[in-house]
């Protein structure tokens, strides 16, 4: 990774936590803005997934870990809604952002590891099972979108069956689909 890359990766981090600490009241242009943020990554680093048995077992575990880490953050967000008004509020502490600081680490321990620590032994492997070295970025950048998605999705699932209300106004398309 350059160091464009990790600053990218910093900020997208620094940008969820920002947006999603505390107490909150979001509508929907804040909830689907890390989406649509972590899409728009994915496009530069997507262009076209690796092949091979082992690289698509790779992404694919990169995609497990991203629910997992996905449905972990949801398990530690609360989801209300305010009498007052009816609106979704959510609530996240520090387990919350432990956790997307333990799935930060992990990701950029491995891209520095790769380059640092065991570049040889990374490079065996891939040479001996045919793994394009794109294969570990791709893996990475669907662990994000997946964590991502799954975690706005079940935010806005669970603002839905507490009578919650989250403000479609602002974004035409989505309004739509929000009935």
């Amino acid at each position: 990774m350059s160091l464009s890359d990790y600053l990218l990766c910093t900020g997208v981090f620094i940008a969820i936590l920002a947006t999603q600490l505390g107490t909150r009241r979001p509508d929907a242009r804040r909830l689907l803005l890390p989406v649509g943020i972590v899409a728009g990554v994915g496009f530069k680093y997507l262009k076209e997934i690796p092949s091979g048995s082992t690289a698509h077992l790779i992404e694919a575990a990169g995609l497990a870990l991203g629910l997992l880490f996905g449905l972990a953050s949801l398990a530690l967000i609360q989801v209300r809604r305010d009498p007052a008004d009816s609106r979704l509020v959510t609530v996240a502490g520090w387990p919350y952002a432990a956790l997307w600081t333990a799935a930060m680490a992990m990701r950029l321990g491995f891209a520095y590891g790769s380059t640092h620590w065991f570049t040889h032994a990374l490079a065996a492997f891939s040479i001996q099972h045919q793994v394009p070295a794109a294969t570990y970025g791709t893996a990475f950048v669907l662990m994000v979108l997946a964590m991502i998605t799954v975690r706005t999705a079940g935010v806005l699932i669970r603002a839905r069956l507490a009578g919650a209300t989250v403000d479609f106004g602002a974004l035409g398309i989505a309004r739509r689909f929000a009935r």
